[in-house]
Parts: structure tokens; sequence; C-alpha cells
């Protein structure tokens, strides 16, 4: 027989769902947790890429190592390709930025399936009650100290149910999203997918020659995230077990996306036109299809001072360039998590409003920053010299910034929140003014007809002029951290310069140059 009174009930039993209840049981093991899902069993899902936020979270936070290792596949970094303007560039001559050894931080490509199901059977045998083939329905939120209100209804019966802590990780069900009207639309930057699952893929590690091979040193460029990239658009291939790879395209709506990508034969007919895509198609049997015409939205909250919280894409999802769609998940699951601590140890009620404010505020921030990573920014992924320029910034600033202070779990500190929302502005300006620098270096190279130019045989090891690895993640003083941060933009800076053809030696420009938010004239 279910509870009708729960504790903690979870609306939706899937990644985001099935980590917050594991994450739950183990910090409240005394706390009853129940999770609703409408289905009756777990399918195949797109988000199979995580990066090392995620990695951090499941293995050091939920104790998942040992599973993800045996079960998935341990993930060899992002890896990018870039081709002829015809887009008929053989694979093997194409530039590449990638790895050269084993990432120094563990991440995971996860078969999501299998994941999902292996984490119920957890999940259930740590004493979550577990409702699944279950809709939740008529929610009545409580604004005072009495429980929430819900119905549930199976093809059996209907029956209701209380709960002091409603929890909504019903994915883009978004049930609570929908109800309390906090969807927001992102209006400029549309973007739509399409995705399947492909069998008998030709493995990248046995593609080519042996000089091709030794570029990345012997590593597995398969087990990568591997993105083929054009001009508004790029094309993912993502093993997810020994047999099968998950193929997609990401497309800005305004750079020719067509509804009849999301069929079979307009979804095959588009990959036929990219030689090296399709060469490692070309014997493969296509599954399953699916799509999403609109993937980025944002949320007016996350986190209420009433009892009630979102997590993963029912709350919000910014672009799945970078694979950051779990690392929200971590933050909003600790997050959620920190505030029922809060509650349970008795905090006051002005501190734990507190906490969700500026909880909520931290994930505006992060979602924001997010966003100013790809607006407008799309068009110059088809460019070696432009992505490589972007990488260059974007990913030792997301290991200096964003995967350090989760490391040390600096998010979970108050003071530490309330000076970053205090410093988000320059942040942002940083990210605005990079956005900026991008966008003049590729109408340079538009205007100069070089955008292309560096698309053949040219190759980036991803964490070159990184030597601080072994330091991501230990404590830093704040004139330790800035210096570095202005190694990481001067050396982008330079490196634009480069490419804008200035031919004069610049000195370093001092910091507070990248965080004054410029002019975009």
């Amino acid at each position: 027989m279910p509870r009708h009174h729960l504790d903690i009930a979870i609306l939706g039993a899937g990644l985001a769902g099935n980590l917050l209840s594991r994450q739950l049981r183990q910090t409240f093991p005394h706390l009853t947790v129940g999770m609703f899902e409408k289905r009756q069993s777990t399918s195949f899902k797109v988000g199979e890429s995580t990066v090392e936020i995620t990695g951090n979270y499941l293995t050091r936070r939920l104790g998942l190592e040992n599973y993800l290792t045996d079960h998935h596949i341990v993930k060899n970094g992002l890896r990018f390709f870039f081709d002829q303007e015809n887009r008929q560039a053989p694979l093997i001559e194409m530039s590449e930025i990638g790895g050269t050894e084993h990432p120094f931080f563990k991440a995971f490509q996860l078969d999501r399936s299998r994941l999902e199901t292996d984490l119920l059977k957890m999940n259930q045998e740590d004493g979550v009650e577990l409702h699944l083939g279950s809709r939740v329905f008529d929610i009545q939120l409580s604004s005072t100290s009495n429980p929430h209100q819900f119905s549930v209804e199976t093809n059996a019966k209907k029956w209701n149910g209380q709960c002091r802590w409603l929890i909504d990780a019903s994915g883009r069900s978004s049930v609570l999203a929908k109800q309390e009207n906090l969807r927001i639309p992102e209006s400029h930057h549309s973007m739509a997918a399409v995705w399947g699952r492909f069998k008998n893929v030709i493995n990248l590690d046995e593609v080519g020659p042996e000089t091709f091979r030794q570029r990345v040193n012997g590593t597995s460029r398969h087990t990568s995230t591997t993105h083929f990239c054009y001009p508004g658009y790029w094309i993912w291939f993502i093993p997810i077990s020994q047999e099968i790879v998950s193929v997609g395209i990401v497309m800005e709506r305004t750079a020719g996306w067509q509804d009849r990508l999301c069929k079979q034969e307009g979804f095959l007919s588009f990959l036929k036109q990219h030689s090296a895509a399709w060469s490692l198609l070309q014997e493969a049997t296509l599954l399953d299809i699916g799509s999403f015409q609109n993937l980025t939205y944002g949320t007016r909250q996350y986190f209420s001072h009433n009892r009630w919280g979102l997590t993963g894409e029912a709350a919000a999802f910014s672009d799945p360039f970078y694979s950051p769609g779990s690392d929200f998940i971590a933050l909003e699951n600790d997050f959620l998590t920190n505030i029922i601590r809060y509650e349970e140890e008795g905090i006051s009620k002005k501190k734990l409003h507190d906490l969700v404010d500026q909880s909520n505020a931290y994930m505006d921030f992060r979602f924001e920053a997010s966003m100013r990573l790809y607006r407008n920014l799309y068009s110059l992924f088809g460019s070696y010299e432009l992505l490589k320029l972007k990488w260059q910034l974007d990913f030792p600033s997301y290991y200096h910034i964003w995967l350090s202070e989760f490391m040390q779990d600096l998010h979970l500190n108050q003071e530490f929140l309330t000076e970053k929302i205090q410093e988000q502005d320059t942040v942002l300006n940083a990210l605005s003014n990079f956005s900026q620098l991008f966008q003049k270096v590729e109408q340079h190279l538009h205007h100069t007809k070089t955008y292309f130019q560096g698309n053949l045989g040219q190759f980036t090891n991803a964490v070159e002029g990184i030597e601080w690895l072994e330091e991501v993640g230990q404590p830093q003083t704040p004139r330790q951290f800035f210096s570095r941060l202005h190694e990481i933009f001067n050396r982008c800076q330079e490196q634009a310069n480069q490419l804008l053809g200035v031919t004069e030696t610049l000195h370093p420009l001092p910091l507070s140059h990248f965080l004054t938010l410029k002019s975009s004239a």
C-alpha cells in the first residue's frame, strides 16, 4: 500500500529524479521519499554525455564510480572535427580539437535507459517508495506549514496523497512549471534537435592510417563526445554501449532547420550530405528517432520558500554543445538537499528564506552565464580557427571557475553565494565582451574569405596551455584566482588579435578591461 503522506514527493523518475532520490536517502535516511512516474518503464533518452561537474557529483556525492565504470563508458572528453564548405572533406583530413591523453577528471557516456533502470532498483532497495505508471495531477501547493496535496491516477485506481516537500523532476513535461507559469521562452537562441540510436556504427578508433591514430597519442576517439561542426549547427556521435551510438543534429532554426529532419528519411538524407559523418554510418541501422522543436528555455524560479522546487529539464535547459545538462541537475539537486537540510535543522524562517533566494539567484546567474556561451555564436562553429579561439577560453574557464568551485562545495557556502551573486555582472560582462570579440573575428574571416582556411590538416590538443590541471579543486587566494583568470583572458585576446591580423606586439590588458562591458557598436 502506498503511503498517503510522504516527507518528500518527487514527480518524475528520470535522471534528475533518480539522482535526487539517491542523494536524499543518503543524506536523510529518516525521511520518507516517494517517486511518481507516469511511464511503466524507462526508455532511450538523449542527454547521454556528461562533463566534469557531473562526473564529480556522481562519483564523490553519490558513490557511483564503480557502477559507472563497470556498466557505462568512461568518456574521453569533447572532440571537434571541421569540414570544408562543401561538407565533403574526408574524416582523416579534417582539422581536429581533442585530447591526447586520458582526462584528468572523470566523466561518463551514459546509457540513460540502463542507468535509470538500475537507479530505480537501487533507490527502491534503499527505501524509496516507487510509483511507476502513476500520473500526478490536481496539485495544491501549500503556502503555510500544512502539507502539499496531490492526486494520483493509475490504471487500477485513484488516490490522494500529501507531502511536506514537492519536487518537480518531470522533465520537459514540467508539471509545476506549467501550473505555476514558470517557463520563460528563449527568444534569442532558437534551437531544434533531432537524434537517433544506431547499431553497427564504424568505430572512430578503427578509422584511417596509423598516423591518424597516433595524432591522439593512441587514446580513444570513439569514447569522446564527437562534434562535427558547421556554421549554425553540429552533429554529435556519442557511444552509449558496445553496440549502440547516439547520433544527433543540433541546429539554429534560422540556419536552415526543416521539420522534415524529424522524420527518418529527412534525418538520414541530411546526414548523407556530410561525407565524414556519413562514412561512419554507411553500414549502420537506425533503431529509433526523436526530436525537440524548441530546445532552450528558462524558468522564473527554481526553489520556493514554500517547500517545493524544480530540478533538471523541469526547470530550464540552455544548450547541449558543451553537455551541461547534468551539471545543472547536480547543482539543483545539491541546492534542494541543502535547503531541506537547513529546514530539518530548524534554521530560522528568515535564514531559510535567504538561502532559497540566494540559491535561486545563483542558478539564474549560472543559466545566463551558460547562455552567453551560445547566443549569436553558432555561426562561428564551422571554422576550426574560430572554435579553437572560443574553446581555449571556455574550457579553461570551466575548469578554473565552475569545476573548481563545485569540487570544493563552495556553492553550498552562503558567504560564497553572496559574493558570487554580487560579482555576477562582471562575469556576464566578460562573457558578453568575448562574444563581441568572437563575432568581430568571424566577420573578419568572412570578409577575407578565410573562414574555412584552417579546417584541413590542423590539430589542437584540447588541454593545450593548461598546465595547472592538478590544482583544480584546490583552495586559492583571490590573488591566485584572478591572476589565472587574467592569464586565460589575455591568451584568448592575443589569439584573436593574430586572427584579426594585428601585427604589433601588445602588452597584456588589465583584468578590468575584460570585466567592464564594452559597447557593441
